[in-house]
């Protein structure tokens, strides 16, 4: 990847929308390094929060026994990652990705570094209880990070503080 390319990290699969906001922001000619969590993005009680705040009531109570079906598994991190770079390169960005296991705010410190972005891109589905408190991956990683970084939710076109 060439210097000053976009790491984008996903817990759901791009959308035509979010990569046109993408190219929106950076232009198409921005080579873009995609990464998809293997796992869930958080505590199960923050999960069960925040499908309730969506009025998600079978998704909370499935999170509540431990089967959010929205969370990623491997299998399914893998189908993020291949429709997402489908879309990205349909756009005509140069994109590659990749799974990762563990935490996620490691893995995109270390790849902010090995493909040197000039910033970073969360885009997820709403994880209201985790973004009121500032606990998220983007505001973790704002506060890690020397890069700017920019969060929307999916298939939404508010940028998220």
């Amino acid at each position: 990847m060439a210097s000053g390319s976009i790491l984008v990290l996903a817990d759901t699969a791009l959308a035509p929308s979010d990569v046109a906001q993408i190219a929106g922001l950076y232009g198409t000619a921005t080579a873009i390094q995609v990464l998809v969590p293997a796992s869930g993005s958080g505590p199960r009680l923050r999960t069960v929060m925040d499908h309730l705040m969506l009025a998600e009531v079978s998704d909370a109570w499935a999170a509540l026994k431990g089967h959010d079906p929205d969370a990623p598994t491997p299998h399914g991190a893998s189908e993020i990652l291949r429709q997402s770079l489908e879309e990205l390169r349909a756009a005509g960005f140069e994109a590659r990705g990749e799974v990762i296991p563990g935490d996620p705010i490691a893995a995109i410190v270390q790849a902010i570094d090995s493909v040197k972005a000039s910033a970073a891109i969360f885009v997820t589905r709403p994880h209201l209880v985790g973004d009121a408190l500032h606990e998220d991956w983007s505001s973790k990683a704002r506060r890690t990070l020397g890069v700017p970084v920019i969060h929307f939710y999916s298939g939404t076109t508010k940028l998220l503080s």
